[in-house]
């Protein structure tokens, strides 16, 4: 039986995770070329050591053997992400503990966050199932399961100036999201973050959201369906679906010159995503199929507050791109 404990944010729940599991200070983890930041935040703060693996271009997550090559008499853990919600092999990497990263993954999209000894999820804003700032660790192996709950005595409640911060943030992105618009609120992690607990507020409608999300899941393929056949019909490459009922955050489509592509959709009104950057402590040339993804992957929304409109403004959009040679 698996153990469930809420933090923060999702990257709280990776710190405290591999707190657990003893990496200490000039340890290596393994971590995708291609991810976002955050993943490999709670490992610089815990002076951990992150070593990139490559990804395959076919799938967007990292092959077991660019993960093989890397593995040191110092690496301590594997964390595997399922990016943009498309499965990596977990089962095939059992040299070392793995930690899942699902956040990217939505409630019955795609069965995974079972193969490693724990799979970490993420509620926030651009996630399948948004709730506000707050994250958690599904833990499965019981010795590891253990340590983190003796651990969790230590978290406390966050103050309530982030507290409501954060109401009054997810507030708005729902506000946003109903119109249309995209509430776009980065701010950066606190210390003091590293040390609290899912809010309370969160608490109270993340069941409510999870079961949300999975209602939209009808709509999401419809809008799926929609992006798919607009783009086949204009010669448009983009990813395929990572299985026949499964359901990807958003669609990762080739485009060539992608600054001038992303200001040209942001001119037209049309959201195109541009989700990673390179993370800290990359060392340029390791990972050439992670740097080919940053600088020709853009991704389409799989929302269920996606309109047609919206997907005939893409359409449009992508049909002046490919008259420019963009995609």
């Amino acid at each position: 039986m698996s153990t469930v404990l809420h933090y923060y944010r999702g990257r709280v729940a990776l710190h405290a995770t591999l707190r657990a599991l003893h990496v200490s200070p000039g340890d290596e983890v393994i971590v995708p070329g291609y991810t976002c930041p955050a993943v490999v935040e709670p490992l610089l703060r815990l002076g951990i050591r992150p070593v990139f693996a490559d990804i395959d271009r076919a799938t967007l997550v990292a092959s077991p053997a660019s993960i093989r090559e890397r593995i040191t008499g110092r690496t301590r853990a594997v964390i595997v992400q399922h990016t943009f919600g498309y499965p990596a092999p977990v089962r095939e990497i059992t040299e070392l503990p793995v930690i899942e990263d699902c956040a990217h993954i939505g409630p019955g999209s795609i069965d995974v966050g079972y193969g490693g000894v724990a799979a970490i999820y993420s509620y926030e804003q651009g996630k399948p199932a948004v709730a506000g700032p707050g994250g958690a660790a599904v833990v499965h192996d019981p010795a590891l399961a253990a340590e983190m709950h003796t651990r969790y005595a230590r978290y406390s409640a966050p103050p309530l100036r982030p507290e409501l911060t954060a109401s009054a943030e997810y507030l708005a992105y729902r506000l946003t999201d109903e119109l249309g618009l995209r509430w776009r609120c980065r701010p950066q992690p606190s210390d003091a973050e590293y040390g609290w607990r899912m809010s309370r507020g969160v608490r109270e409608r993340l069941s409510r959201r999870i079961t949300a999300a999975r209602r939209d899941i009808g709509v999401r393929r419809k809008v799926l369906t929609a992006y798919e056949r607009g783009l086949d019909r204009l010669a448009v490459s983009h990813h395929p679906r990572p299985g026949p009922e499964a359901i990807p955050l958003c669609l990762p489509v080739r485009v060539f010159g992608k600054a001038t592509v992303l200001r040209e959709a942001a001119d037209a009104g049309v959201e195109l995503g541009d989700r990673f950057r390179t993370p800290p402590g990359y060392l340029a040339g390791s990972c050439p199929n992670a740097e080919w993804a940053l600088g020709h992957l853009v991704t389409l929304p799989v929302r269920s507050s996606v309109s047609p409109a919206d997907v005939h403004k893409t359409m449009q959009l992508f049909d002046r791109l490919k008259a420019k040679g963009h995609v």
